[in-house]
């Protein structure tokens, strides 16, 4: 009995002394203010005031969001940065936004277009009356060229206004660029060099060379020389070449042909050294062109015509080369009953005179579709600068000529 009345004193006095721990513990933790995690104590005093400002804002921002008559008005929504440096950061324009309404204007970035973008407003509250800036950062990258344009969204709580986008564009510096064009469309026939000329500048470097150019074929031949600053100024350049390009198709090959040009192109300061590919292309035409005031887009209609018939038909042939033709030759000819004879114009270079009759042995024949009919002239010096056009009709004996279109 006595070791049970003892227990149980030292429990009652055990919990008795844990009360008194908790609440002197409570009495402490009341009065005793903790320290903010990471802050020194030298710079205490700018956390809370810091804290304190935030507090504010957010009380003032609560506040205007209720507002009910704000009016939004802003005159300029779109800027032009003009000519801008690859890897340029920080290039920066301020849009005003003017607060015409009775109540607190609440300005809220809501995104861009690009991560390169960047709102920034510094107090998104605008009393009546007043105006503030909202500020549009823009990052340029190193690897952007030619036109440039973003958006960046601002949210008000103008009712008549909910959003307002700003828009900064602008022209990135080429750090090399070629005007390029000139060299994709040629056109061109047998034996004819073609000749065409382009111009790489550079909108960034002050001075580069051409180390060396190499082509995709013996058909290109490639000249440089230094442009004067006069000649940049349209393209904004500050240095360049013009580069004059000569292709000579091979005499077997006609059609459509792509070549290709790369430039090795040193900057003298940097000694940063490049190469750059121009593409070539175009057509190499027909080495021959036929014409005459009775040939339309699908070559001579003799229509019809009886057997003995001394009618005869004539057009030009011209061979597109620089070398001179000559002698041409009809090398094949359809129908059998037909018979061609080849002069040549003195006054015209690589023209002939080509007279189209009926033979004396002539058969009635119709040729009205493909290669029924036709006529194919070469120059008997070099027979790979040939060409052939189509010829329709029909010869008819007379006892039939009646029956024609029955």
């Amino acid at each position: 009995m006595l070791l049970l009345r003892a227990t149980g004193l030292r429990i009652a006095v055990g919990f008795l002394a844990l009360t008194v721990v908790f609440g002197l513990a409570i009495a402490l933790g009341s009065v005793t203010k903790y320290k903010p995690y990471g802050v020194p104590d030298h710079r205490r005093a700018e956390y809370d005031a810091i804290l304190a400002k935030l507090g504010a804002e957010a009380k003032a921002i609560a506040k205007a969001e209720k507002s009910k008559s704000p009016i939004a008005k802003i005159e300029q929504t779109e800027f032009d940065f003009g000519l801008l440096d690859p890897g340029t950061n920080g290039a920066k324009h301020d849009f005003v936004i003017h607060n015409d309404g009775q109540d607190e204007l609440l300005l809220t970035a809501a995104g861009s277009s690009c991560k390169c973008t960047v709102a920034k407003i510094e107090d998104r509250i605008v009393p009546p009356g007043e105006s503030r800036p909202v500020t549009l950062i823009w990052n340029v990258g190193e690897d952007v060229s030619d036109q440039y344009e973003q958006v960046a969204i601002i949210e008000t709580n103008d009712p008549r206004k909910p959003t307002i986008e700003l828009t900064v564009r602008g022209k990135v510096r080429s750090t090399w660029a070629v005007n390029s064009d000139t060299l994709i469309h040629l056109k061109g026939s047998v034996d004819k060099p073609i000749e065409a000329s382009c111009v790489l500048y550079s909108q960034v470097f002050d001075d580069f060379v051409i180390l060396e150019t190499e082509t995709s074929s013996g058909a290109i031949e490639v000249a440089s020389e230094p442009l004067e600053p006069l000649d940049l100024r349209s393209l904004q350049g500050r240095c360049g070449y013009k580069l004059n390009v000569k292709y000579r198709s091979p005499t077997d090959r006609m059609g459509a042909f792509q070549e290709n040009i790369r430039v090795c192109v040193l900057d003298t300061k940097t000694t940063q050294t490049e190469w750059i590919d121009l593409p070539v292309q175009g057509t190499i035409g027909k080495p021959l062109i036929f014409h005459g005031p009775e040939l339309d887009a699908q070559g001579l209609d003799l229509g019809t015509v009886e057997v003995g018939d001394p009618k005869e038909w004539s057009f030009f042939v011209r061979f597109r080369t620089e070398t001179e033709v000559t002698e041409a030759i009809v090398t094949d000819m359809a129908p059998a009953g037909l018979t061609a004879v080849l002069e040549r114009v003195k006054r015209v270079k690589n023209t002939f005179r080509v007279t189209i009759k009926l033979a004396e042995d002539a058969k009635p024949h119709r040729f009205y579709f493909d290669r029924q009919g036709y006529i194919e002239i070469a120059n008997k010096a070099n027979p790979e600068q040939s060409d052939w056009m189509p010829l329709s009709g029909q010869i008819i004996t007379p006892a039939a000529k009646g029956l024609v279109g029955r």
